[in-house]
């Protein structure tokens, strides 16, 4: 039961984490790192819903599928962490100034906010969740392969980036590209230095 606790515990607190990256350095600039928060960049241009909304959309109808392929173990814990991570990008959309940009250079927010969620998704992937997206793809590649959860990600995250980055324009294309670089051997490191101060204990 303490196990279980304190894995939920760092569901909440990646997801808490990878809503305020995304909130305040990837929606700004509109970064296209790729999952459900590059599609919801994408679309954000040819709908009338906000970044958020779509990506309230896109998560669920990606839950459904999780539940389907995944352990039950697995699929509850990821329907917590992309519902906390909604949840929270939705909450702190609402609370930050769309037009405050913290970090006006758009490769140094790329990095940050890269270097950020790599941090959050690494400490959720840890304890078989996610922000859901597609990690819930990278965690079924996960489950039948021997691929790490980051080149599983970098695979299905790249076309989004190109995609979107060739309809935006040369500068958003090579920002993200960086970004999501960034954001999938960032988790691979952070699974690994957790699993490596686990071994030590």
């Amino acid at each position: 039961m303490k196990g279980k606790t304190s894995a939920y515990m760092l569901i909440v607190l990646g997801s808490v984490l990878y809503a305020l990256a995304t909130v305040i350095f990837i929606f700004p600039h509109s970064l296209l790192l790729g999952g459900t928060s590059g599609i919801s960049v994408i679309l954000n241009a040819y709908v009338p819903f906000s970044p958020g909304t779509i990506l309230v959309i896109i998560n669920f109808s990606l839950l459904i599928a999780a539940f389907f392929v995944l352990g039950k173990d697995m699929a509850i814990k990821t329907f917590i962490g992309s519902t906390t991570t909604t949840v929270f990008v939705g909450a702190f959309e609402k609370i930050w100034n769309s037009d405050l940009v913290l970090l006006p250079n758009i490769f140094a927010s790329a990095i940050v906010g890269a270097a950020l969620i790599a941090v959050a998704s690494g400490v959720m992937f840890y304890v078989d969740s996610s922000s859901g997206g597609t990690d819930i793809i990278a965690l079924i590649v996960k489950k039948y392969s021997k691929i790490n959860i980051g080149k599983a990600l970098l695979l299905t995250d790249f076309l989004i980036v190109i995609v979107g980055g060739l309809l935006s324009g040369y500068i958003l294309l090579f920002s993200s590209f960086i970004g999501l670089l960034v954001k999938t051997f960032g988790i691979d490191l952070v699974i690994g230095i957790i699993r490596k101060s686990k071994q030590r204990r």
